[in-house]
């Protein structure tokens, strides 16, 4: 940085599990490190069963300092104490420029840097909070929460076009106030990825011959497993080499698999755990398709990651998924909750190799760098200087 003076950040997120907002935060507080800011992370504990960056951050040498009182659930006194500890926190160190990221984090996050008076408070929206399977009263009271965090800092980052105009249209802040940059991640571990791909099938009980179905997400409900193996089942009957493999734990787990279990489905159906994100390429790379059935997601971060490393990528219609994936050119697009089309166009790809590889091809094409890590760090170091300079 040009600055005498170092300019001081601090990245505020919910939890320190593994996921794909708090593996932006590590890597965009790495990168402006690099780049000669004073960056430091506070977070609310990791949950076990999730996994944990903590380690990540020790290898990078970047101080993280963990609140307990900060958690994903809403619950009125640890949320007031949090606010006030932030602040206490933001103003003896001194930060100029605070940075939230995740919904609960965003909102104590920012009302702790206004208190405190920083003079940069930008919030990263990396998925909306509110959405149409919630009932009225919960969906308004979130966006009404929306509306004024938004009042309290000078900038908005969102990782989709698409979050700016919901965003917009429901009038929780002027259009002027955001600006779209990608959660970036090491693209080049994607692209040159180098591995046996034997040896990491084997690794999964999987044979040379397996035609692989993946789907990487938190074994959660709202992330739509159940769907993916509905139409699974379908897919099994016409491609018997077919098998899906399922990188990811979480709640729902055990109740997926007495369905899977009722279906027959036991020795096609793999259930990889939490597997580290430096491991997923090697995960990605055994895949022929890649599924993604969330009903709820800003843009999965291992859509672009799966894009990169070549293979044709399969989503339901909602939130950012257009904004990478060009309905029939390098992947496809599904009406949410459509069950036999998912199977058709699974089927579609699984039984045509030569166009499969020719949507991985054009996918790499279409997404180029957007969502390098360098890129991301460069767009987030502008927005701070634009501001700090105001």
């Amino acid at each position: 940085m040009n600055n005498k003076k170092t300019k001081k950040v601090l990245n505020v997120i919910t939890l320190f599990s593994i996921g794909g907002a708090t593996e932006t935060v590590v890597s965009m507080t790495h990168g402006l490190l690099q780049k000669g800011y004073e960056v430091h992370i506070a977070t609310g504990p990791n949950i076990p069963a999730e996994g944990s960056m903590y380690e990540t951050t020790e290898k990078l040498n970047i101080p993280v300092y963990t609140f307990p009182h900060l958690k994903r659930a809403i619950t009125p006194f640890d949320d007031l104490f949090i606010i006030f500890q932030l602040a206490r926190f933001i103003k003896k160190n001194k930060y100029d420029i605070v940075h939230t990221h995740s919904s609960k984090a965003g909102v104590v996050g920012r009302i702790a840097a206004w208190i405190a008076g920083t003079q940069a408070r930008i919030h990263t929206i990396h998925g909306l909070p509110f959405h149409h399977y919630q009932n009225w009263f919960i969906r308004n009271f979130f966006k009404l929460i929306e509306k004024f965090s938004a009042l309290t800092c000078h900038k908005l980052v969102a990782v989709t076009h698409t979050i700016v105009d919901v965003m917009s249209k429901n009038n929780l802040a002027a259009p002027g106030k955001f600006v779209v940059i990608r959660s970036g991640f090491n693209i080049e571990k994607y692209l040159n990825f180098q591995g046996d791909g034997i040896e990491i099938r084997k690794r999964f009980d999987l044979n040379e011959n397996d035609i692989i179905i993946g789907k990487v997400a938190r074994i959660s409900i709202l992330k739509g497993h159940n769907y993916l193996l509905s139409a699974f089942e379908l897919v099994s009957k016409k491609i018997p080499n077919a098998k899906l493999l399922l990188v990811g734990n979480g709640e729902f787990e055990n109740e997926l698999k007495t369905v899977i279990s009722k279906m027959n489905l036991n020795d096609k159906v793999i259930f990889t755990g939490l597997i580290p994100p430096d491991e997923i390429p090697s995960v990605i790379s055994i895949m022929d398709i890649l599924a993604h059935t969330s009903l709820l997601e800003g843009l999965a971060r291992v859509l672009p990651q799966a894009i990169m490393m070549g293979k044709p990528v399969i989503s339901f219609d909602l939130d950012g998924a257009h904004e990478v994936i060009k309905d029939g050119v390098n992947g496809y697009l599904i009406e949410p909750e459509n069950i036999e089309t998912l199977a058709d166009r699974i089927i579609d790809l699984a039984s045509n190799s030569s166009k499969a590889k020719k949507f991985g091809k054009a996918g790499r094409e279409f997404l180029k760098d957007e969502f390098s890590n360098e890129k991301m760090v460069e767009q987030i170091h502008n927005l701070y200087t634009k501001l700090l300079s105001t």
